[in-house]
């Protein structure tokens, strides 16, 4: 029952919050903390292991458990972390699962400065109000960074899955099960207070059944948001890559930038990437290698035509498929008849027959795009990227842009 009156009040602070603003929800959670530590000192909480669980535990064979001392003497040896944003935090030398990695992402970031904001709650009223406290700091965080207008240098959708879920009107169930999750996360086992929080959040998880949560709409956000993140790694790696001439390489990432993204984009605008951003660059890598391709072509060595046939086959045909099997707008529409035109004029030219052979068997499929089946290379592997990590490369790459610097590839 006090597990069930706390989500209650979790709920009507986060309404609290919606309806009335920041300070209403946090008076909110506060009153709800309070209640919550009321209800604490006048019972006790339900066991956390089932009397068949413990007879289970009873019955194997336990290992020998340090002393009291040795407890102590564990619990005495800490660290100093410091941590942006937050501070320094003390560490314990046995702290199970703590990632200093994972500690300096935005989300996590954002946990410990909430946990630190709820620690005189904590020790009034123990760790059940602490949680939901430290909750509703975190939730009219995320929820004001939701709403803050995005800049080209900044979008905040990538610093928390959250921020994502509020831009696009994700159910409030599903909103707090991901930010339960945030408090239950293992990294938090660096100290008595947060390790409290953490045991907490996980008790609460545990009561969320089949019937309060639909498992498959869960996943489905998190997918989405993963396919998020990927576009927007494709997107930051293409345009890299084209900042610093490496033009084939970036079409390949654009491109799948730019069929992931459409896929996000059909549920909603804020769901994605900026659609125009990926096709304008797109339009600039293909109109480029294009250029090149027929350059080489005209140079009539066999070794420039070989490499201009493959850059036309693999890379500027297959794309161009893929722009006019979607809707396609009037900008791809003028590129593409620009490319075809500059092949188009090699007909009325003098040229060695064996160039004239291959002009003809490559035209058709550069001027009939419905007569064969798309065929796209493997997608590109990326590496593992931290929310911090996209924020500072999709500034850079975004700051070189609009200021027509090189962008450095770390």
């Amino acid at each position: 029952m006090v597990k069930e009156q706390t989500a209650q009040a979790i709920a009507n602070a986060a309404d609290c919050y919606q309806k009335n603003g920041v300070e209403a929800a946090l008076h909110e959670g506060s009153e709800a903390g309070a209640e919550a530590g009321a209800r604490a000192e006048g019972g006790s909480s339900e066991p956390e292991s089932t009397p068949d669980s413990e007879s289970e535990a009873e019955a194997q064979p336990q290992p020998p458990q340090p002393s009291e001392a040795e407890n102590r003497e564990a619990e005495s040896r800490v660290s100093e972390v410091e941590i942006p944003s937050v501070g320094k935090i003390l560490v314990r030398a046995d702290a199970d699962g703590y990632n200093e990695e994972m500690m300096l992402t935005p989300a996590m970031q954002g946990i410990l400065l909430a946990i630190a904001k709820a620690r005189q709650v904590f020790d009034k009223d123990g760790p059940e109000a602490a949680l939901i406290k430290a909750f509703h700091e975190e939730y009219s965080r995320l929820y004001m960074l939701a709403i803050e207008k995005a800049t080209p240098q900044n979008d905040p959708r990538l610093q928390h899955v959250l921020v994502y879920f509020f831009q696009n009107r994700a159910p409030k169930r599903v909103i707090e099960r991901a930010l339960l999750e945030q408090f239950a996360d293992r990294n938090l086992s660096f100290d008595e207070r947060s390790i409290s929080i953490m045991k907490e959040a996980r008790s609460k998880l545990r009561l969320i059944g089949p019937e309060d949560m639909d498992v498959e709409e869960y996943t489905k956000w998190h997918e989405d948001y993963s396919l998020f993140r990927k576009v927007f790694v494709y997107l930051l790696t293409g345009l890299e890559q084209y900042q610093n001439g490496k033009i084939r390489e970036a079409l390949n990432y654009l491109v799948y930038a730019y069929q992931n993204n459409t896929m996000l984009l059909r549920n909603g605008e804020n769901r994605g990437v900026e659609e125009s951003l990926i096709a304008l660059y797109r339009r600039k890598c293909l109109t480029e290698l294009n250029e090149k391709a027929a350059t080489l072509f005209k140079s009539g060595e066999d070794s420039d035509v070989m490499e201009g046939m493959s850059i036309m086959n693999d890379m500027v045909i297959p794309c161009m498929h893929l722009m006019i099997s979607n809707d396609i707008s009037q900008e791809d529409l003028d590129a593409i008849e620009v490319m075809r035109s500059r092949w188009c004029s090699y007909l009325g030219q003098d040229m060695d027959a064996t160039l004239q052979e291959k002009l003809g068997e490559f035209l058709p499929r550069l001027l009939d795009c419905s007569a064969e089946v798309i065929v796209l290379k493997e997608p590109p592997k990326i590496r593992p990227n931290s929310p911090h990590d996209l924020c500072s490369r999709f500034a850079a790459v975004m700051e070189s842009i609009h200021g027509n610097s090189i962008v450095t590839v770390k």
